[in-house]
């Protein structure tokens, strides 16, 4: 996609934490469970790291797990994958180069800006706590959409 795989996985996990009850811990097995195919270890470090980005919060010990940080459901995408990502993200150049602006533009800039703006219009748009309900209601079981291999 448009993003590192470590931010597809924390996407997912996100989505699914998101899909459970408010007020229950998941534990990170859990979340391993419903994503088979990513290392339990891996997702461990993934979703410390969503905690210490304040979209996760964590609890040590027995009953403990993580829940979503206040705010968190009605965030967009756009927004998570910018905490997640890093700030610039959707700023760079299609090309990689650093000063590719409408001024000094490269020269995909001018076709790529528009369907930049509305790849970004689209991933605000994508509110969390909208798909997990999604998720939770059976309509869409984010295991089967996964990419094999």
């Amino acid at each position: 996609m448009l993003w590192s795989k470590t931010c597809d996985y924390a996407l997912q996990a996100l989505v699914y934490v998101a899909s459970q009850p408010e007020d229950v811990c998941v534990r990170s097995q859990d979340v391993a469970a419903y994503l088979y195919d990513v290392p339990s270890p891996y997702l461990l470090k993934i979703l410390k790291e969503l905690a210490g980005k304040g979209i996760l919060q964590s609890f040590k010990g027995r009953g403990g797990g993580f829940l979503l940080a206040p705010g968190i459901r009605e965030s967009g995408l756009l927004e998570m994958v910018k905490r997640i990502e890093g700030e610039p993200f959707g700023d760079g150049c299609v090309l990689g180069l650093a000063n590719c602006a409408d001024e000094t533009a490269c020269p995909a800039h001018h076709a790529w800006s528009p369907i930049k703006n509305k790849v970004l219009e689209l991933l605000s748009e994508q509110i969390i706590g909208h798909m997990a309900e999604a998720v939770r209601d059976g309509r869409y079981d984010l295991r089967l959409l996964r990419k094999a291999g």
